[in-house]
């Protein structure tokens, strides 16, 4: 006869293979939880997790509804439900799911009417990228671009009409291995293994920056914009270029060996990241033209300025954790990421965002008193999967999901 005690075993096996995204083993712990205790309000709620990570939604939908018969109170059963729902197509119904969430929560009731669900977009092959496998990506209001890592070159998703259109070498690209980009005010940048592009927004042409023209580096994995200058990280080290003169300069120092990945400008400094086993922290003193090594340990997958106790920090992306920086005093604050394996890091809508390789975390923090914690939460979008990047505007969040092309998450205003 089944214990207690091996149902509790079968039902954290569940959990344990569910937070690992194996969801076929993690249904069938479930159903043998289920098998004996069919009235486990819990256990019908991550079992229709685990359908819904299997795309499974009507099927996750009918098992959140069996958590909410046993169990009218489960917050994170209602959550979910909405999310299906949403990923249905079907709004209203996913609003009053999310409404009824919240009116528990918060002990009153939500005015269906101002419960506003953000808008799932997905963009693939079908709609007209080159790759379903994105390596970097950026966005503003008005556009978003979608770039490939190896070849493929650069897409362009202009948001007013929808229209996708996939730029080359052909078009103006310095090559068709894009490793970066980043939207600014007026023109959009890219670096290649060739060199750097400029694309001017308004006028739709492209400028090329070369070895041939004068350009002192050709493999670009970064940049940052600074003004009138461009940081960029290059396979040899950081490299400053002066956008009106073209004027290029390769900056004395850093890692050794020397390939940059990552850069970030705070304004006064030029942090540099290095991935790899090897790889770690640089920052760069524009009025020293000095470099500092910081020991944050390898594995640097993105950097990211957001404000933490009222003041802005440097937020380190490992593949095994969060690095925060005092950018004053290097002050380290470590959060361990176990499992997660960290790509990415960005600053959501309303949030901050770390992408894994099981899905999309955000980043919070718990007061009590004068005492704070930071905690990352894994959310239910692309529980389980590959994302590879992310970035966000004032009201879109982009993941790129390895294979599967790009999500975006529209939140109204």
């Amino acid at each position: 006869m089944t214990t207690e005690r091996t149902m509790d075993q079968w039902y954290e096996d569940g959990v344990s293979l569910l937070d690992s995204g194996f969801f076929d083993s993690a249904l069938e712990c479930f159903d043998e939880v289920l098998r004996v205790e069919p009235r486990r309000a819990r256990a019908w709620a991550l079992k229709a997790t685990a359908l819904a990570g299997m795309e499974s939604y009507e099927d996750a939908i009918e098992c959140f509804a069996r958590a909410l018969e046993i169990d009218p109170l489960n917050v994170q059963a209602w959550k979910g439900k909405a999310l299906c729902l949403t990923r249905l197509g079907r709004a209203k119904e996913a609003a009053r799911c999310q409404a009824e969430a919240e009116r528990i929560t918060e002990g009153v009731a939500v005015p269906v009417s101002v419960v506003k669900e953000p808008v799932l977009t997905v963009y693939s092959v079908a709609s007209g990228l080159a790759n379903n496998t994105v390596h970097r990506l950026a966005a503003d209001e008005d556009e978003a671009w979608f770039v490939y890592g190896k070849d493929g070159g650069a897409t362009r998703l202009t948001l007013r009409d929808q229209r996708l259109r996939t730029y080359t070498q052909d078009d103006g690209l310095t090559g068709d291995a894009v490793r970066c980009v980043v939207v600014g005010e007026t023109d959009v940048w890219l670096g290649t293994d060739s060199g750097l592009s400029r694309f001017d927004r308004e006028a739709g042409s492209w400028t090329g920056y070369t070895p041939e023209a004068g350009l002192k580096v050709g493999f670009i994995s970064d940049l940052a914009i600074d003004g009138d200058l461009l940081w960029l990280g290059t396979d040899s080290g950081l490299l400053v270029l002066d956008v009106m003169t073209g004027r290029s300069v390769l900056c004395q120092g850093g890692p050794d060996p020397p390939r940059i990945d990552y850069v970030l400008s705070d304004g006064h400094r030029i942090w540099c990241g290095v991935s790899g086993e090897a790889g770690g922290l640089w920052v760069f003193e524009k009025q020293m033209e000095t470099f500092q090594s910081l020991d944050v340990g390898p594995f640097v997958q993105g950097l990211q300025l957001f404000p933490l106790d009222g003041k802005d920090k440097i937020w380190l992306a490992r593949e095994k954790g969060i690095t925060i920086i005092d950018g004053t005093s290097n002050e380290l604050e470590e959060i361990s990421l176990p499992g997660m394996h960290v790509t990415g890091i960005a600053t959501g809508v309303n949030s901050l965002l770390i992408s894994t390789a099981r899905g999309l975390a955000v980043v919070g923090v718990e007061k009590s008193g004068t005492e704070r914690k930071v905690i990352v939460k894994r959310t239910e979008i692309g529980r389980g999967k590959y994302v590879s990047a992310v970035c966000a505007s004032h009201t879109r969040e982009w993941m790129a999901i390895e294979g599967e092309g790009v999500l975006c998450l529209s939140y109204p205003s």
